[in-house]
């Protein structure tokens, strides 16, 4: 079976304890990220699926401002624009750990 040169369960885990050599750790705790921030091309341009996350509203405008220029062909975005998009911006969940 060949290992997986990126993840191994060596680098998931912490040291082993002290006075056991053979223990392994039990628990591997990580932490949630906060709130993130989604936005849906969809609300705005019709047909459009993308969909947009990221932790903060600066970074999230400045993925949409980025597929405008893209995937939308505009040289310029409108400030309509940008304020329908943040009328549009929305709190998201961050992925549970178990999906």
């Amino acid at each position: 079976m060949r290992r997986n040169r990126f993840w191994t369960a060596q680098a998931l885990m912490g040291p082993r304890p002290v006075g056991d050599p053979g223990a392994r750790v039990r628990e591997v705790s990580i932490a949630r990220p906060p709130a993130m921030k989604e936005f849906y091309c969809g609300a705005i341009i019709p047909g459009c699926e993308a969909r947009f996350v990221a932790g903060t509203e600066d970074e999230l405008l400045g993925a949409v401002n980025t597929h405008a220029r893209v995937d939308h062909s505009m040289a310029d975005v409108p400030a309509e624009l940008v304020d329908q998009v943040r009328q549009g911006i929305r709190d998201a969940e961050p992925a549970s750990l178990n999906d």
